[in-house]
């Protein structure tokens, strides 16, 4: 709205002065030097354009004659994309239980924030479950009452961890039991993602929680390797 109001007193402005005759010399002073425009009848309607040399310093602007002529100075700056910088990670550690009857897969996790803040926002653990296994009710219900954890919920096949908020460069451990409901061939490496409540889309992946140990498990053996 703004930049129409200044275009009509402009357009204004022009028919009050306007003049079909003489002539106007406009001087850019600046610390380098002086750039000079000479507008007359024969070039009033050319666009003219010099370079100013110095980025620094103080200028000056000029007008002398009959003319009426309309001047601007541009500014053309380059700022560059500040890096993603990843404050938020999160490891897996997984192990294979052999000494039960229904195979189990426990995940060790920590997750660490290592940024400027002294802590972090709620944060969400996001664990995919491996195919053809479900989470051991006993595990859960233990998870939602781990350190700093808000709750969990399960989406699909998917467990959502709400931890409260991450202290500055303190590992916080938690883990999860998976059982085996059935066993499927090829199986898939699974991922965890840990990220801000507020800012999910700059996520950070695990490593695949699909060792050679767990594919023996799930391929109904208890001899891990």
């Amino acid at each position: 709205m703004d930049t129409v109001v200044a275009l009509q007193a402009l357009a204004l402005y022009s028919t009050l002065v306007f003049s079909p005759e003489g002539s106007s010399t406009v001087t850019v002073q600046s610390p380098s030097g002086q750039l000079v425009f000479d507008v007359n009848q024969n070039n009033k309607l050319l666009y003219q354009e010099k370079q100013l040399q110095d980025m620094t310093g103080k200028y000056s602007l000029e007008v002398k004659g009959t003319a009426c002529a309309a001047i601007q100075i541009s500014l053309v700056y380059n700022i560059p994309t500040p890096a993603d910088v990843t404050t938020l990670s999160v490891e897996v550690k997984p192990e294979a239980d052999c000494t039960s009857k229904i195979p189990k897969l426990s995940l060790n996790l920590t997750s660490l924030y290592s940024g400027k803040e002294s802590s972090t926002n709620m944060v969400i653990l996001d664990i995919k479950m491996l195919s053809g296994f479900v989470p051991d009710p006993e595990s859960l219900n233990m998870l939602k009452g781990a350190l700093l954890v808000d709750r969990v919920e399960q989406k699909e096949d998917h467990v959502l961890v709400y931890i409260r908020e991450l202290p500055k460069d303190i590992g916080i451990n938690h883990s999860l039991k998976l059982i085996q409901e059935h066993q499927v061939q090829n199986l898939k490496p699974a991922v965890v993602k840990i990220y801000d409540y507020y800012q999910p889309s700059k996520s950070v992946l695990s490593k695949p929680h699909s060792q050679k140990s767990q594919h023996t498990l799930l391929r109904g053996g208890c001899k891990t390797t």
